[in-house]
């Protein structure tokens, strides 16, 4: 690169929802040169995408691939999991659009990969399928809900 270096010693774990959330040096303070500068290539073979405006971060976990999991998002500064109470297909199609896979999506409840140890963020969620993030189906009442991690929902993308 050329011209002025804004920020050294960034110390991301991975979880921030922007690099600025991360720890770093003050704004223009540094100890390298251009020869150090860095990239990244991103890859939409990824468990996790990014919400932006459209809605918080998903990732699934605890399945056999990248493409199967229990269905978490990221509110509140942690992960947590979605309540699988009307959880159906079309749900599930979202989660796996927004995570980049195409195909069939399959809805599956009752922890079927697990229980989460986190919150449990959401419930009710209702997604036409048609939807391009999971956060596009939040209505104002999801975040309310009476479950347990034994009904926790995954998806098979």
């Amino acid at each position: 690169g050329q011209g002025f270096i804004l920020l050294d010693d960034v110390a991301c774990v991975g979880t921030e929802l922007s690099l600025l959330d991360c720890p770093h040096s003050n704004w223009g303070q540094h100890d390298c040169s251009h020869m150090e500068d860095v990239g990244v290539r991103c890859s939409p073979e990824s468990n996790t995408a990014t919400g932006g405006s459209l809605g918080p971060p998903v990732r699934l976990v605890d399945g056999e691939s990248t493409k199967e999991g229990r269905v978490e998002v990221f509110l509140n500064g942690q992960w947590g999991s979605i309540c699988d109470e009307g959880w159906t297909d079309r749900d599930a199609a979202v989660v796996c659009r927004q995570l980049g896979f195409s195909g069939t999506a399959k809805a599956r409840a009752m922890a079927y990969f697990g229980e989460g140890h986190g919150p449990i963020h959401l419930d009710n969620i209702e997604c036409s399928g048609t939807e391009p993030t999971l956060g596009q189906c939040v209505r104002p009442d999801t975040r309310i809900h009476s479950c347990w991690h034994s009904e926790d929902a995954g998806v098979i993308c």
